[in-house]
């Protein structure tokens, strides 16, 4: 497979909000997290499986099933002649990758990605802690 010259582009962060899943963990914390796993051979994209999750605590029973189904997934990788996979194997989720060729660069990659705004919660309570500290100051002198 051949790769031709690509141009990549930064998305908005609000197409990246509606891709992204995640859940709430009350007092307005947002957590939102995904897995992307990908495997490359000679520096080739050979597949790569993603999964976002969503808010946990209103996931419906379908979703639950479809996301167990991928979680539990066999994502089989094979590069050379002569590969043979004997069943069952499925069931047992993950990566397996067949190689019967030398001199191959294989690499396994599972990027775990985690999104908060814990940040500007932190924030927040600052700035809320400072316009305190200044009435109590502006207050305590009278």
């Amino acid at each position: 497979m051949k790769r031709t010259e690509e141009t990549w582009m930064a998305v908005s962060d609000q197409t990246l909000d509606s891709q992204r899943g995640g859940f709430d963990l009350g007092a307005g914390l947002l957590v939102s997290f995904g897995i992307t796993r990908a495997v490359f051979i000679n520096g080739e994209l050979a597949t790569q499986t993603t999964l976002n999750f969503g808010q946990l605590d209103k996931i419906t029973a379908g979703q639950a099933a479809e996301l167990g189904r991928q979680l539990s997934a066999l994502n089989l990788v094979q590069n050379g002649p002569g590969n043979t996979v004997e069943a069952p194997i499925g069931g047992m989720g993950g990566t397996v990758i067949q190689n019967t060729l030398n001199d191959q660069r294989i690499a396994n990659h599972t990027v775990i990605n985690v999104q908060t705004n814990g940040m500007s919660l932190l924030k927040e309570l600052n700035t809320a802690a400072t316009l305190n500290e200044g009435i109590a100051r502006a207050v305590g002198g009278r």
